[in-house]
């Protein structure tokens, strides 16, 4: 599919934005914009499932396969870059976690700059009962497509009605999620806190105080425990998506200082 680039006049660098569960890459048109005025490109493309991508919707074989499209829009993002400009990538959610498993993993990740994360899916809120979980191991085996609701109702994502409204009426977004996809995930969160040490780049981590997806503590908590290069920030009362929240511009200014902050020498 390749991946889609909003151009910035005069480019200081670039983003390469991972969106989260659910949605597509079309929701963080108005991000590219910021981005775009503040003097950085962003490149940006649906994930695996999700959005316009090819495939079954809300399903994966592995973890891999969004670390594989994440891959493939870095090195386009890094060759146009040659070495010139930074690069960072930043990713919300779902997208926040494929983000950091990428960093902590991929070979090409000493390129980057550094990470960005928005409300990162390090833990989920609610616990899931041991019996939904043993049930879920269970048909992963046999019937690993077999896809659920995932649980997330507008009012979760934002406090903004027109946001709210957009979320439920968008024909992209998709609201179920298959078994391979909850173990995949479930297994690549262990994978993120047993792995932190390998993260020795420059991180910023934004996170919704009124979170009820994520678990706004744990995602602390998991910052606290990174390089001394790491900069967290918790926005009391705002919900999970604070890129769509009303305070959404001081989120964005924050990351844009940042941004230029921590442009390498």
């Amino acid at each position: 599919m390749g991946v889609h680039k909003w151009s910035a006049n005069d480019s200081r660098g670039a983003i390469v934005l991972v969106h989260g569960t659910g949605e597509h890459h079309g929701r963080y048109e108005h991000v590219a914009a910021y981005f775009n005025q503040a003097g950085w490109d962003v490149y940006a493309e649906d994930l695996p499932g999700w959005g316009r991508s090819p495939g079954r919707r809300g399903h994966i074989q592995s973890f891999e396969d969004y670390l594989s499209r994440v891959r493939e829009w870095t090195s386009t993002a890094l060759a146009d870059a040659s070495g010139e400009k930074p690069v960072f990538l930043m990713g919300h959610s779902l997208g926040g976690l494929i983000a950091t498993r990428f960093i902590q993993t991929d070979e090409r990740s000493n390129e980057l700059a550094g990470l960005i994360l928005t409300s990162p899916c390090m833990k989920l809120k609610l616990a899931v009962p041991a019996w939904k979980e043993q049930l879920a191991q269970f048909l992963d085996r046999v019937w690993p497509t077999l896809v659920m609701p995932n649980g997330i109702t507008p009012d979760m994502v934002s406090r903004d009605e027109a946001v709210q409204a957009a979320y439920r009426n968008d024909p992209l977004n998709y609201s179920k999620v298959s078994v391979r996809w909850f173990t995949e995930l479930n297994r690549s969160m262990e994978k993120a806190w047993e792995e932190r040490n390998r993260i020795k780049h420059p991180v910023l981590v934004l996170q919704a105080g009124a979170d009820t997806l994520v678990d706004a503590d744990a995602v602390e908590q998991f910052t606290a425990g990174l390089s001394d290069r790491q900069t967290f920030e918790r926005f009391a009362g705002l919900r999970h998506e604070i890129l769509n929240e009303p305070e959404k511009e001081e989120v964005l200014q924050k990351i844009v200082t940042w941004l230029n902050d921590n442009i390498p020498l």
